[in-house]
């Protein structure tokens, strides 16, 4: 077999393979996988603004990281609820803006947050609520991907078992290449807005700081926006 053989099978073939159904679903998927957005900035926002521990920060990483440790009994919860489900994404896409909105107004305007409580309660309120979002709205998909693929052709006939196992393969694999082609597109996004940074003034740190965490918020729109082209 040949090297443009294989290529043509196993990647162009997904193009190919592409419907509309799966359009959904993949889109939450890339709204996770470009989650990373604010990784760099709020390592940064730690690192200059906030007098946290090393040991206070593990222990907020693995209060953070419970939600995807209960994202089985949570995926149970959104079969229970899947009449609901828009509203589950709807859900998740708060939660997220409400933390992406919180680092921002951090950044950006910290006397107004800081006069209500400390800047340290908002940051782990904020690490706090956006695994919530990103597991209900993963849980979502991960139950979508199911209902994307169709159980007849256009011309109403039934596809035989094996058909649907590749139709739901292809379903799974392009999900991964969604969340894995958000977290590149992330990291080129990283290096351009980072690249020459070094001698910035303070102030216009903290405003690129912010501008990134505006730019975040476009991504629980498109989940929603997954969502609304599933209706």
């Amino acid at each position: 077999m040949s090297i443009a053989h294989w290529i043509d099978r196993n990647i162009l073939s997904l193009g190919r393979d592409m419907r509309l159904s799966y359009l959904p679903p993949l889109m939450v998927y890339v709204a996770y996988g470009i989650s990373g957005l604010t990784g760099i900035v709020g390592t940064f926002f730690v690192k200059d603004y906030l007098g946290l521990s090393a040991s206070f920060l593990a222990a907020l990483g693995f209060w953070a990281g419970i939600p995807w440790a209960l994202k089985m009994p949570i995926g149970h919860m959104v079969d229970l609820l899947w009449r609901w489900k828009s509203w589950l994404v709807g859900l998740g896409a708060g939660l997220l803006t409400v933390s992406l909105g919180i680092m921002a107004l951090l950044i950006g305007d910290r006397e107004l947050m800081t006069a209500i409580l400390p800047a340290e309660v908002w940051y782990v309120i904020s690490v706090l609520l956006a695994p919530i979002g990103y597991v209900v709205q993963d849980a979502v998909a991960d139950a979508m991907t199911v209902e994307a693929v169709p159980r007849v052709d256009d011309q109403g006939r039934v596809f035989d078992d094996q058909t649907r196992k590749l139709m739901h393969t292809t379903m799974q694999t392009l999900g991964r290449v969604a969340i894995v082609g958000g977290g590149i597109t992330v990291a080129l996004v990283n290096v351009y807005v980072f690249s020459g940074t070094e001698g910035l003034p303070q102030a216009d740190l903290i405003q690129l700081y912010k501008r990134i965490y505006l730019m975040a918020m476009g991504i629980p729109f498109v989940s929603v926006l997954g969502v609304g082209l599933a209706w």
